[in-house]
């Protein structure tokens, strides 16, 4: 804990600390807050989402929120977000420069020890007021969020932190994976975050909707909802306001709820209106009658109907300006000097309209959002488009360091397109685009780009600005996004543009896992359509494309010709650029034995191209895949080159996609080596990867990965009742259907699927990218249920992988050695070589470094020497050594596979093997929750352990329970 003293966060906004409107109600979200921030202040941090309609009084509540915690001593970083011109990260922009102001003063204990230069360079960039890190390569993505993390921790160890994040339902992409990554790195930093949206339409946000949604399920995020004020409050505060007597103010309180639909807006203006018109406000509404406007821009065109004509014009300029607005500009923009600028921004104040942000009245805002959207919408719609020429140009000849002054530029010459300020704004609107990337914020700059094409007037201009949009969205992972721009080029472009287009178009699907037939077909209709040499690097890239597309449909054969054209085609070229991507296209598809020796030399090309080029993309495709060669043909010593060539290229592109795959060659390491702790928390953080396709695309990616994680913890239980075991084999894949009726251990529902199986060709599913899954899978079952014919025939078709490994796609899962799965086969059907390929499996997996998987080997191999009749010496041997290896690990799953190959020798006390390691880490001190943890299954089955192990043991207590397993030798793991 650091210093109170030492850091000195900002003050409090000033229109935070003084309001001329009494607040009531609100006791429940209080409550809740207070809980939120007990949590806190027990080191456990949380995330409060405020939801409400516009006027609820989400602001009030914020202000009324932030002044009681900084009395009680956190430190309130204040962001917003505003509904145009807003810049990447803008709700983050007010906290990541107070911090970086922090860490530069050097306020904020244990920062990196350089001071914590590198640390705000990194903070800097995230908001666009610094460079990027002094490096040879611009930050990632991660980076930039981890930077915001250590600077929050930071600060939280000085002092408790309130983060507001205010109009969050204007945010965009950038900034609400910022928020997920803050909230699922923080958990036990003193943090609260207070976000504020609206919840009705139509400012509801769908991506907000689905990130709260999908943080809701963390622990420590709450959403309080704001309703509107009650029968009660409304008497309250009419009682407050007016000096009303409160049975006065009861009486009339109905009729105001009804009006005003209990929004605490609304009521304020409303009463406000009545002050004005004299006396308590209230004697209008003896007879029952509310004579003021029924909505609230009738409200607002009756006050400014009372301003003279040059204080009405200053409100509108500050409406199209925006929702904070600099006095001096606004004084341009209006013609007028600074001092009676002033004077007529007093009057607005008087109505009600404007009021001031700063002590010495540079800044003005709107007294609510919904008073500047009321004020535009009176405004004609001439005036209104004028205005915002006016704007643009004032900003255009201001000075060039006011915030977000591009992006606020190509919002209003956007807006007056109609006025023919299309080419202003399509050069804006590149520009904010190119402002965006550089803050790594892809998606804002595909969305600027997109905008842009919609306004080009020259056709090639707008293609152009459409692929780009494509380029920036394929960045930020939003393929679909990017296909459709794509798709749209290839449909009405010229013969160049539509070949960039399906070039591109292939380069999105393949990476989402589409099978390729939509891009083949583009890509074979475009180049039939275009009159270009056949030596253009533009047509040997799509011709490359197109063998990558075939392959991906299962035309292995033809896409291997058609790529090796095209390397051919590019080698001549002399084209580095156009040759990596024919050799970049021949390597991305399912890596087999048979392509294994082709694809090697071309993955360690691709590598020296990217190398000597300085192109990360290219070395980490070649990495990649090489390294899946590597894995595919047991080379342990190229793997690990490989992975940390496509570790480090990964980080350097800064490529979401590509930081993907490298955490899926991750979550193998993890898994192979029986960390399934690790592996499920990778597992986690690849699921929540919004910045590459959507959440459905990566949960079907990802499919495999998450099955046999579960299914090694003993998890699949959990979706027991939700099968029947007549599921249709047609409407489902066929061996994950069986693999999971084999979990479960649905014998007939299995047989039937596995009778299937052995009827159909199994062509398609050697095609398939899933066919090692399918081999693992369709074997276990052939096995377990002693289906000779299903044997016989997997057997043949799974000859190709002998001696290799086995694994889905681009370290999707892995099975490890198919040796294994061959001589299981080779068992059922009683041959000779079942030993053989057993004991090599032995060793290749102990090559690759994978305990998980040679424990499996050796419990496979007890089975096969008790089935064939082995020696009592061998069998013996071959049982100690699968105990020890089981009992190295933590898998359910294996042990039970050990137990039902080995049955548990009976102990005098009655132990099972599984209340023997209860009993062993109870020893340890472990609590039924960590127990329940390690052992990964529910407390509920932990409690009933304990209580058999205390009953079979005679003691009465764990103290006693653990003096039990000392004097009867169980701390130390047996074989």
């Amino acid at each position: 804990m650091g210093d109170v003293e030492r850091w000195t966060p900002p003050d409090l906004p000033a229109r935070w600390r003084v309001h001329a409107s009494p607040f009531v109600g609100r006791r429940a979200e209080f409550r809740a807050l207070e809980e939120a921030w007990a949590a806190v202040e027990s080191g456990v941090a949380q995330v409060v989402f405020l939801e409400g309609e516009a006027g609820a009084g989400k602001s009030r509540f914020i202000a009324e929120a932030g002044r009681i915690l900084h009395a009680h001593g956190a430190a309130v970083l204040l962001g917003s977000c505003v509904a145009e011109g807003g810049a990447p990260y803008q709700p983050f922009v007010g906290p990541v420069e107070a911090l970086t102001s922090a860490v530069l003063a050097g306020e904020l204990a244990e920062v990196p020890g350089d001071g914590g230069t590198a640390l705000a360079q990194l903070l800097g960039t995230l908001v666009g007021t610094g460079a990027a890190i002094g490096s040879s390569r611009p930050p990632t993505t991660r980076e930039l969020h981890a930077a915001l993390v250590t600077a929050l921790r930071a600060a939280a160890r000085e002092r408790p932190v309130l983060v507001v994040l205010e109009d969050l339902h204007w945010a965009g992409a950038t900034s609400l994976e910022l928020l997920s990554h803050v909230a699922r790195h923080t958990g036990d930093v003193r943090l609260l975050c207070l976000a504020s949206y609206r919840s009705t339409a139509p400012d509801r946000s769908a991506p907000l909707a689905g990130a709260v949604a999908e943080l809701h399920r963390l622990e420590g995020v709450s959403r309080v909802r704001l309703s509107p004020l009650t029968e009660g409050d409304v008497a309250e505060y009419v009682t407050a306001r007016t000096g009303a007597p409160p049975d006065r103010a009861r009486a009339v309180a109905p009729l105001l709820l009804e009006r005003t639909g209990g929004n605490p807006f609304y009521l304020r203006e409303v009463v406000r209106d009545l002050v004005d018109a004299g006396g308590d406000g209230l004697a209008h509404l003896g007879s029952g009658e509310l004579p003021t406007p029924q909505t609230v821009r009738d409200l607002y065109a009756g006050r400014l109907g009372r301003l003279g004509t040059g204080t009405r014009r200053l409100v509108e300029v500050a409406a199209v300006v925006g929702d904070e607005v600099p006095v001096e500009l606004l004084a341009r923009v209006a013609g007028q000097d600074v001092d009676e600028t002033l004077e007529g921004l007093g009057q607005a104040e008087m109505a009600g309209l404007l009021r001031n942000l700063a002590g010495d009245g540079s800044r003005v805002a709107f007294d609510h959002v919904l008073c500047r959207q009321s004020v535009l919408d009176l405004m004609p719609r001439s005036d209104l488009l004028h205005l915002h020429v006016d704007v643009a140009r004032a900003l255009e000849a201001g000075p060039s360091s006011v915030p977000n002054r591009v992006e606020r530029i190509a919002h209003h010459y956007a807006r007056a397109e109609v006025l023919g300020h299309r080419r202003e704004a399509v050069h804006y609107l590149t520009e904010a685009a190119s402002v965006a990337r550089a803050r790594l914020a892809h998606h804002e700059a595909g969305q600027a780009l997109a905008r842009a094409a919609e306004l080009a007037d020259d056709d090639a201009d707008r293609d152009d600005l459409r692929l780009l949009a494509a380029e920036s969205f394929r960045a930020a992972g939003d393929f679909a996004a990017a296909c459709d721009l794509d798709r749209a080029v290839a449909a009405q472009g010229s013969q160049r543009d539509r070949l960039r287009a399906a070039v591109a178009f292939e380069g999105a699907t393949w990476r989402i896992g589409d099978l390729g037939f939509e891009a083949a077909d583009l890509l074979a209709t475009t180049l039939g359509q275009a009159d270009v040499a056949e030596t253009d690097p533009l047509r040997i890239a799509a011709v490359a494309s197109l063998g990558r597309a075939l392959t991906f449909t299962g035309d292995f054969d033809r896409g291997r010709e058609v790529c090796a054209r095209a390397i051919e085609l590019a080698t001549a070229s002399g084209d580095r650029a156009t040759l990596a991507h024919a050799v970049e296209c021949s390597i991305i598809m399912n890596v087999r034995p048979r392509t294994a020796p082709e694809q090697r030399p071309r993955c360690e090309e691709l590598v020296r191209l990217g190398t000597a080029g300085g192109e990360s993309e290219w070395v980490f495709n070649g990495a990649s895949i090489l390294a899946l060669v590597a894995h595919l043909v047991g080379d342990a010593e190229q793997y690990e080159r490989s992975h940390a060539d496509l570790v480090r290229a990964a980080a350097a592109s800064g490529e979401p996609f590509f930081q993907v795959q490298s955490s899926c060659f991750e979550w193998v390491r993890a898994f192979v080596r029986g960390d399934l702790a690790r592996a499920e928390a990778i597992g986690e953080e690849l699921l929540q990867a919004h910045r590459v396709g959507t959440r459905a695309e990566l949960t079907e990616r990802l499919s495999v990965q998450t099955f046999v994680l579960r299914r090694e913890q003993g998890r699949l239980g959990e979706v027991a009742p939700f099968i029947s075991g007549n599921e249709s084999v047609e409407q489902h894949w066929t061996p994950g259907l069986l693999a999971l009726y084999v979990e479960l251990g649905l014998r007939e529902p299995a047989r039937r699927v596995l009778d299937w199986l052995v009827e159909q060709d199994l062509a398609r599913f050697v095609a398939s990218p899933t066919w090692p899954a399918t081999i693992a899978f369709v074997t276990e079952a052939a096995v377990w249920l002693r289906h000779r014919p299903a044997a016989d025939r997997l057997r043949e078709a799974a000859e190709e992988y002998a001696g290799h490994n086995l694994t889905v796609g681009p370290m999707l899962a892995a099975f490890g050695s198919a040796d294994r799965y061959l001589g299981m086969l080779e068992s059922t059907l009683g041959r000779p070589g079942a030993e053989g390929l057993l004991r090599s499996a032995i060793e290749m997996d102990g090559r690759m470094g994978a305990p998980l998987f040679v424990a499996y080997d050796a419990v496979a191999l007890v089975e096969h020497l008790r089935r064939s009749g082995a020696g009592p010496t061998a069998l013996e041997v071959a049982r100690h050594d699968a105990s020890a290896r089981v009992g190295a690990l933590h898998s359910p799953r294996l042990t039970a596979s050990l137990e039902r190959v080995v049955p548990p020798r009976r102990r005098a006390d009655g132990l099972t093997p599984r209340e023997v390691e209860v009993l062993r880490l109870l020893a340890q001190g472990l609590s039924n929750r960590a127990l329940a943890e390690e052992l990964f299954i529910s407390e509920n089955t932990v409690t009933n352990h304990v209580r058999s192990i205390l009953m079979k043991t005679g003691v009465t207590n764990r103290t006693m329970a653990s003096r039990y397993a000392a004097e009867h030798g169980l701390l130390d793991p047996g074989p």
